[in-house]
Formats: structure tokens, sequence, C-alpha cells
């Protein structure tokens, strides 16, 4: 097996991951360190936010509704 390190451009690289997945290879996502801490935690927030609304979405899961998260302020 090969191994390569790889960079993509952000708006091509879900589509070359999914391929390369398919084929059977492995993925290591390896991160920028140019991010502050503040910035990497927003970043990690926001990947978890879009992953719950996908999963709702697809019916996994129910999200709050406006009203519930207000009634937990």
């Amino acid at each position: 097996m090969i191994t390569a390190e790889i960079k993509l451009p952000e708006k091509d690289a879900e589509m070359i991951l999914k391929v390369i997945s398919k084929l059977g290879g492995k993925i290591k996502l390896i991160e920028d360190s140019k991010l502050s801490p503040a910035a990497k935690k927003l970043k990690k927030d926001l990947q978890k936010a879009f992953e719950e609304v996908k999963l709702h979405q697809e019916g996994k899961i129910k999200l709050k509704t406006l009203s519930e998260v207000l009634d937990e302020l």
C-alpha cells in the first residue's frame, strides 16, 4: 500500500476523499496548525453542529425546538 500526503482545495476535497474511500483507501486528515485555539474550538463546534443537522435530516435524531432551547436558559 502507498502512503501519500495530498493538499487539496476545500471545495474539491470532499468529492476526492469520497472517491478514495470508495476505492478502499484509508484517510487521515491532517489539520493546518495555523488556527488559534479559539478558532480550532469554533471549527470543532461547527463540525459537530453540522453533523447533528445531517443526522436530523436523515431522521436519526430529533433536534430541540426553539421553545425548548429558550426554556433551558
